[in-house]
């Protein structure tokens, strides 16, 4: 068995976090043809094995029944993508940070309701009128700190943290009224995450571990600009060829989630069962969802509402998208939240959400 070892920040320090990288069996009989019908999807969505690529996954009720890797995790050294390769989840990983706000509330240490002015030091004016539910429901009307940063002269190539980003969203304001209209900012949820270690004194890596990650046996990390063994290196295309892009950027709350699909289709379960959180934070993830409009229509996600982390689409599926770096990953779940499917890239694949919609077709029930 080998055994990955990336770096988390527990009480302030830095130590390791095993990732036990193992396949999963196959959980389908012989003669059921899914198998072969989703490795199909994912031939069709990488063409060819030798450039970067897409691994893919598929959970009924918390147990992995299908996945595969196809592609080059590093063109350098010629790794293959497997069910084994760790990837950065991106903005997947939003759902863990509103969950994290609801388990909160679950346990009465503060409410949706609550002014985001409450949780700051020397708040401005602004965050009075801004409250924890307009940040997870993107209703707050703030700007995306990669937007203020780089209007600072800060670009994708330099170093910045959270200190930097919670300065430069501080220092904006709320381009419309809180509580108005959807508009997506990846700021919201650094600010929650802000919340959480203020909420509770832990560092909020620290937090995910210890009351997500672990307890549901997860082998995930939340490790920002972090070289993760095992992880795939991602890459932009231009004229043909394949460039590597990274950014040592290490802002978290919006994103950084590493782990494997596999991993991901098991943590969907947990909309199933509530076993973190029960039914309060089940009801949490859809109550008072806010309807996106069009805006996400270019992502290939269709009308639907935006609640904890996760949009509702009008089937009562959960879906989302996450892009950063060149990693792209796509994350569905079942409107009887029986099963889940999974599919993440190393490079802009425009059809990866198509994949999931047909292996979700192939699997669920």
């Amino acid at each position: 068995m080998k055994r990955l070892v990336s770096l988390c920040t527990v009480g302030g320090a830095v130590v390791a976090v095993a990732l036990t990288g193992v396949a999963h069996p196959q959980a389908y009989a012989t003669g059921d043809d899914r198998g072969q019908r989703s490795a199909e999807v994912l031939q069709e969505l990488v063409p060819s094995p030798d450039g970067p690529g897409c691994a893919a996954a598929v959970g009924s009720k918390g147990r992995v029944v299908w996945e595969a890797g196809r592609g080059k995790a590093d063109l350098a050294t010629g790794r293959a993508i497997t069910s084994k390769t760790v990837f950065d989840m991106a903005s997947n990983s939003k759902q863990f940070t509103a969950d994290a706000v609801l388990l909160l509330a679950g346990r009465n240490q503060l409410a949706l309701t609550d002014p985001l002015s409450d949780f700051l030091d020397d708040p401005p004016a602004w965050t009075r009128g801004v409250t924890l539910g307009d940040l997870m429901r993107h209703t707050s009307g703030i700007p995306d700190y990669q937007d203020l940063l780089e209007a600072k002269g800060i670009e994708l190539t330099d170093p910045a943290g959270q200190k930097e980003a919670i300065a430069a969203i501080l220092a904006s304001r709320p381009e419309d009224p809180p509580g108005k209209r959807f508009s997506y900012s990846n700021s919201n949820y650094l600010l929650l995450a802000h919340v959480v270690e203020r909420v509770t004194g832990r560092p909020f890596p620290t937090f995910l571990q210890q009351e997500f990650f672990t307890p549901l046996g997860l082998r995930m990390t939340l490790s920002p600009a972090v070289d993760v063994p095992g992880k795939a290196t991602s890459y932009d295309e231009k004229d043909g060829s394949f460039l590597p892009n990274s950014s040592p950027w290490k802002q978290y709350g919006d994103g950084s989630v590493h782990t494997t699909p596999g991993e991901f289709v098991r943590w969907a379960d947990n909309y199933r069962t509530g076993r973190i959180g029960g039914k309060q934070l089940l009801a949490g993830v859809t109550q008072g969802a806010v309807s996106v409009g069009d805006v996400l229509r270019q992502r290939g996600i269709e009308e639907g509402r935006y609640g904890a982390g996760i949009l509702v689409l009008p089937d009562q599926s959960l879906v989302h998208r996450g892009d950063w770096e060149g990693f792209h990953s796509s994350f569905k779940v079942s409107p009887d939240r029986n099963t889940a499917v999974t599919v993440v890239c190393n490079v802009d694949t425009p059809d990866n959400f198509r994949a999931a919609n047909q292996l979700m077709d192939i699997w669920a029930k």
